[in-house]
């Protein structure tokens, strides 16, 4: 299935970012991949009405519908690619499906002003902030999940969190399409709900039996 966000939309949301949403105090395509990406994997459904205004800052209310409606397609259609990303298991995944996450070219020096995948990972964990309660229900169920958010946490440099380092930080963000996935794939069991055994229907004990004899079942099959 071809990605439904070509390059062109990522060029033209990108600028849309830039010029609207990051003066307002918004995000940037690399913070809003992760924003989205944690949405796509939350335990907990988030209404759009509810997370939008946050991509936009305070500029949200103030632009113009118009141009409000062609930002929130190129999201939309960001958050249908990243919904088929985190679906993708490694075998299946292509260049396509790694996160907007910037990373130095060979021989480039690391940015010394945001390190690698911080921006991606500020914009995961603030996804995890609008459903806080029920990923800490979740990562009581599965300790593994604190394991994933944990990685998550360290590109992000907040407190608490061990910094990987510059090697440490590229190994992660290559880590990142397979943490999503376990995620995405962890978060179905969660939500799928358990049908309970059935047992089968046992005739009374002074049923006729099932077998045809014409005997009361106590006296036949259902006999000690």
């Amino acid at each position: 299935m071809s990605n439904p966000f070509t390059d062109q939309d990522a060029e033209a949301l990108a600028a849309a970012l830039e010029s609207v949403a990051i003066p307002a105090g918004g995000m940037s395509l690399e913070q809003l991949d992760g924003f989205l990406c944690g949405l796509a994997v939350s335990p907990e459904a988030i209404a759009q009405a509810d997370w939008m205004p946050r991509v936009w800052g305070q500029a949200a209310l103030a632009e113009r519908l118009a141009e409000r409606a062609t930002h929130e397609g190129l999201i939309g259609r960001l958050q249908a690619a990243i919904a088929l990303r985190v679906q993708r298991t490694e075998a299946e995944l292509s260049d396509e499906d790694m996160p907007f996450v910037w990373v130095p070219e060979d021989g480039e020096p690391p940015n010394e002003d945001i390190p690698v995948g911080a921006e991606w990972a500020d914009g995961f964990l603030e996804a995890v902030g609008f459903a806080e309660a029920q990923w800490a229900q979740w990562e009581d169920r599965d300790p593994w999940v604190t394991e994933a958010l944990d990685l998550i946490g360290s590109l992000s440099g907040g407190e608490g969190f061990d910094e990987p380092g510059d090697d440490g930080r590229l190994q992660i963000v290559g880590q990142l399409p397979a943490i999503l996935h376990d995620l995405y794939v962890g978060g179905l069991k969660r939500k799928t709900p358990q049908q309970p055994l059935r047992k089968a229907a046992v005739p009374g004990r002074n049923d006729l039996c099932r077998c045809g004899s014409g005997r009361k079942f106590k006296v036949c099959c259902g006999k000690n």
